[in-house]
């Protein structure tokens, strides 16, 4: 498993760290899941072109067929579909092919760095990515409940919005047509702030601040949310349902950090890894709290 825990470890370090806490029979699926997470999100980094990014999904459309409606015949030499049929064939864990299906859709439709036209066209897109893996995760458990579904819902939310924040700096220095800002055009256009002014002067950008923070905001809220419904639910949430939860840690650190960094998003500091997160992860599943 070294190769999908470094692959993990260099795109999403806190899933890794994560990883630890989940219930030691579906720690492969959770690795599948993630892995297959990263390869998606990594696409639009490795191609040069959005048409072939669009390829490249569709290959991995392909590879879900394969792995999900043709068990008869052999999985491509891709390790995360390996590892995901193996999860799927050999462990029988259940995970829809829907979700995965959801997350590659939903990637696809912004790639090249498209920017999304509202704050709530980026919720749907959090809700579409990471929610769905929080979806995939209480379904391995062999958990349905629309109450856990929601709290993962309003955690993937925050969590695919925090990580659009987190991600603007890497998004607005690559190279020559690839840059791109993706805050959302109405936050943008409310706050006067340009998307050449980003490219060009960072975070001396005027109304940068001010958009991050109102994006930051409904992040925020829906950790918030999810807080208290956890909290009313709490005989329901029990401890392999909690581990699916300890997403909201990063998350929850990540937006203090931008707090004090004055929602300035290309602060060197918020780029590192967060050495407390094992311990925050720690505490959160004695308390089972988040």
């Amino acid at each position: 498993m070294a190769r999908f825990n470094k692959l993990v470890a260099d795109n999403d370090y806190g899933s890794l760290v994560l990883h630890a806490f989940t219930k030691s029979e579906l720690r492969d699926a959770y690795l599948a899941l993630r892995a297959f997470n990263v390869s998606i999100a990594s696409i639009d980094d490795h191609v040069t072109r959005a048409e072939l990014g669009a390829a490249r999904m569709v290959f991995w459309q392909d590879i879900l067929t394969r792995v999900y409606q043709e068990p008869e015949k052999p999985v491509p030499a891709e390790p995360v579909a390996v590892l995901l049929a193996k999860v799927l064939r050999e462990d029988g864990i259940k995970i829809s092919e829907t979700w995965l299906k959801r997350i590659i859709k939903a990637r696809k439709q912004y790639l090249g760095g498209a920017p999304f036209p509202t704050l709530d066209a980026l919720e749907n897109y959090a809700e579409q990515t990471y929610s769905s893996l929080h979806y995939a995760s209480l379904e391995a458990l062999g958990h349905h409940s629309a109450t856990l579904d929601h709290i993962g819902s309003h955690i993937g939310k925050a969590t695919g919005i925090a990580n659009i924040l987190r991600g603007l700096p890497h998004m607005a220095s690559r190279k020559g047509s690839a840059a791109a800002v993706v805050l959302p055009l109405d936050i943008c256009a409310h706050h006067g702030l340009k998307q050449e002014e980003v490219l060009r002067y960072g975070p001396e950008a005027k109304g940068l601040q001010d958009a991050v923070f109102e994006v930051a905001v409904r992040a925020n809220d829906h950790l918030i949310t999810a807080r208290e419904m956890a909290k009313e639910a709490r005989k329901e949430v029990d401890r392999d349902v909690f581990a699916t939860y300890l997403p909201a840690i990063p998350t929850t650190l990540y937006l203090e950090k931008l707090q004090q960094r004055h929602f300035d998003p290309f602060d060197p500091k918020l780029q590192k890894r967060d050495w407390v997160l094992p311990y925050k992860s720690l505490a959160a599943m004695k308390k089972r709290k988040f």
